[in-house]
């Protein structure tokens, strides 16, 4: 990926943790949640350009991920609700009475918790290969990843770089744009996932309650081959109003395939902010 200029700021949250927020283009705010959860958010830096041309894209370092550096990592400095918190935080910086939410894989669910919490503060929802409200789609999310991978790259040794083709469609374009990753920086602090995965667990029910309180739009962006499957009918079943805005020949990385699927990509991020 190309070198990122950071342009950003750190905010407070409620427990005093600085989270650093990072700024491009001008307008309507819009707010790019990246995944993981715990992957550093460069590989959604093209998603951010693109955005900044008609819009201010706004993205928040997650906890721990990032330039949101945190002393330690456990459930003391971690949680949803401090994520929640972060997030609010942001929205007061920025003044604005509802938050316009794009979230990549993890950046949905979080949206999804977000906005479960908070459903009159959110103005517009948009997930592009988002997880499921519940846990429902890991239990086919690896064998999809898996079922896609070669010889060559189970030689790899056991981690992302390992698996990264398996979230592609194009095989050509999981090489090439692997081979301008360096996995050794894709992950933030060690610890976030299973600390944040559990929490969200813990929170389902709740959650798949208060999502249906939401009546604002929302967008559910997808690559037919992406590996989170039916993640997108599990949110629609709870958020009726959702649109769907299906990708051909897509993986769980849309702007990263081939160019015709980079392209078809980008008129529906651009359909779904109209």
């Amino acid at each position: 990926f190309p070198s990122h200029d950071k342009e950003g700021y750190f905010i407070k949250s409620k427990d005093q943790t600085a989270i650093f927020i990072e700024e491009k283009g001008t307008g309507t705010p819009v707010i790019l949640l990246s995944g993981g959860p715990g992957l550093n958010p460069d590989y959604v830096y093209p998603i951010h350009e693109f955005l900044s041309k008609n819009f201010r894209s706004i993205i928040l370092h997650q906890r721990g991920t990032g330039k949101t550096i945190m002393p330690k990592i456990d459930s003391t400095t971690l949680s949803l609700e401090k994520y929640i918190e972060d997030l609010e935080a942001l929205r007061s910086e920025l003044k604005l009475k509802k938050l316009i939410l794009i979230g990549q894989s993890w950046g949905g669910m979080l949206s999804m918790e977000y906005c479960a919490q908070n459903p009159e503060k959110v103005e517009k929802l948009v997930f592009v290969g988002s997880g499921s409200p519940s846990m429902k789609f890991v239990n086919y999310f690896s064998d999809n990843i898996q079922m896609r991978l070669r010889p060559e790259d189970l030689a790899e040794k056991p981690g992302m770089k390992q698996i990264w083709p398996g979230y592609f469609f194009d095989r050509e374009a999981a090489l090439k744009s692997k081979a301008a990753i360096d996995f050794s920086k894709i992950h933030g602090q060690a610890g976030i996932n299973k600390i944040m995965v559990a929490d969200y667990a813990a929170k389902e029910k709740q959650r798949m309650i208060n999502l249906k309180k939401y009546k604002g739009p929302a967008f559910i962006i997808q690559g037919y081959q992406d590996p989170v499957g039916f993640a997108a009918y599990d949110i629609k079943s709870l958020i009726p109003q959702s649109q769907f805005l299906f990708i051909e020949q897509s993986g769980h990385f849309p702007w990263l395939e081939k160019e015709s699927t980079q392209k078809h990509f980008y008129e529906n991020l651009m359909k779904a902010l109209e």
